[in-house]
C-alpha cells in the first residue's frame, strides 16, 4: 500500500517502509504488463535512494533521447548518462531533458524534474500518467529487443538494481529461432 509523504513543498506518493528499492510492478496499461517503478523521488531535494537512481538512470540510457538548448540545439544524448546510482549535474538534466522531449510530443507531464513512483493504475489523481510509466514506454517504444523485459535478468544491468528488479520479475521466454 502506498502513502503520500511531503518532501519540502511538495507531497509525493510512495510505497510502504516495507519496500525501500526500485522494483518490477505488475501493471494494467495498454501494451504494459509490467513496469520499472521507484519507491522514492529522484530528483533536486528529493531522497535519492541509490537504487531508483540507478533505475531512473539506466530506464534514461536505454529510452536514447536528446536533449537540446535553444543557443546549441542537440547537446546530450541519454544514451551517455552513467549509471552510478547518484543524483548529479548530469541525472537532473536528463531528467529535465526527458521532461522537455515528450512535453515537446505532446505528452501531458509535469514538468517539475522529478520522478515520482506510481500506482497500480500508473495514473496521477488528475489522469496524468507518472513519469516513471512515460520512461517505461519510451523504453518499451525504442528498444525492439526486448531489453525492457530482460532488464532484471540482464548482465548489463548494474547489480544492485538487478538485485532489486528480480524479486517480483518474470522471465520472458527468449525469442524462438525461426
Amino acid at each position: 500500500m502506498a502513502r503520500s509523504v511531503a518532501f519540502g513543498n511538495n507531497m509525493h506518493l510512495i510505497a510502504t517502509e516495507q519496500q525501500s528499492m526500485a522494483y518490477t510492478m505488475k501493471i494494467n496499461l495498454t501494451g504494459m504488463q509490467q513496469v520499472y517503478n521507484v519507491s522514492y523521488p529522484v530528483g533536486l531535494g528529493m531522497p535519492n535512494n541509490r537504487d531508483d537512481v540507478l533505475l531512473v538512470q539506466t530506464l534514461m540510457k536505454l529510452a536514447n533521447f536528446t536533449r537540446f538548448t535553444p543557443a546549441l540545439g542537440p547537446v546530450e544524448n541519454s544514451a551517455s548518462i552513467k549509471i552510478d546510482g547518484y543524483f548529479g549535474p548530469q541525472t537532473k538534466r536528463m531528467i529535465k531533458a526527458f521532461e522537455d522531449y515528450y512535453i515537446g510530443l505532446g505528452k501531458l507531464m509535469v514538468s517539475d524534474g522529478i520522478v515520482e513512483s506510481a500506482p497500480r493504475d500508473g495514473y496521477t489523481h488528475s489522469g496524468v500518467l507518472y513519469k516513471i510509466i512515460h520512461l517505461n514506454r519510451a523504453v518499451q517504444e525504442q528498444r525492439s529487443d526486448a531489453s525492457l523485459k530482460f532488464l532484471p535478468f540482464s548482465s548489463d544491468t548494474h547489480p544492485i538494481l538487478r538485485a532489486s528488479l528480480i524479486k517480483n520479475a518474470e522471465k520472458p521466454e527468449p525469442p524462438r529461432p525461426f
